[in-house]
């Protein structure tokens, strides 16, 4: 055609092979989206930015290591992110769930779906499982799963009502937190797999011949 058409010469470009080229195909994408582009390899996207403000809701739960409180927010897509708390900043309980959350919170704006990366979580065990109200807590991990599932069920439920006091273990009339008394099970022993009781403040072993304490 060129031949045909008494060219001087043909410039052969392969598409987007430059950064600036005199044609091209469809919408052109932002200068900073086309860079990015560029820069990740085939079938790999990043993540969709943090919008200014999410919703959710905070989940208290009991675990092994003590309370952990974890929010989930939600944009416009979906979910967005989980934060997880467990008392104070600092420790390595607390860089641990950082890096869980975040990595979660990664997984969920890059489109990954919210029950595979739930499946990862769930069941990971640690050597303090302990009692939930609604079922048992085998570690920090799982109770940040579980802690979604529950969120994921309101939404799915409109008509549960007091969902958050369930999980939280809170009595619906009085609103106070249901404490678990002396002698109740708190959780697995890691030695012998005997039942957690409270003894003077300490998580002690059922089996006296076992003789875990938490506390020694």
């Amino acid at each position: 055609l060129s031949y045909e058409l008494g060219c001087k010469g043909v410039t052969i470009y392969r598409d987007r092979s430059r950064d600036t080229q005199v044609l091209n195909l469809g919408k052109a994408a932002p200068a900073s989206q086309a860079q990015e582009d560029r820069r990740m390899p085939a079938g790999l996207r990043s993540p969709r930015p943090r919008p200014q403000v999410t919703r959710g809701e905070t989940v208290k739960m009991q675990t092994g290591c003590g309370k952990l409180y974890v929010t989930v927010n939600e944009d416009r897509d979906g979910l967005c992110e989980v934060f997880s708390q467990m008392g104070k900043g600092g420790g390595c309980a607390a860089t641990q769930l950082e890096a869980t959350s975040r990595l979660v919170s990664l997984a969920l704006r890059s489109g990954i779906d919210v029950q595979a990366v739930m499946k990862q979580l769930h069941g990971i065990r640690c050597p303090s499982p302990v009692w939930e109200k609604g079922g048992m807590v085998l570690s920090c991990p799982d109770a940040i799963c579980k802690a979604v599932e529950k969120y994921l069920e309101k939404k799915d439920r409109p008509d549960l009502e007091d969902w958050a006091l369930e999980v939280a273990g809170v009595e619906g009339e009085g609103g106070e937190h249901e404490r678990l008394g002396m002698g109740e099970m708190l959780g697995v022993c890691p030695d012998c797999g005997s039942a957690l009781i409270s003894e003077s403040g300490c998580l002690v072993c059922t089996d006296r011949s076992c003789g875990y304490s938490k506390c020694s």
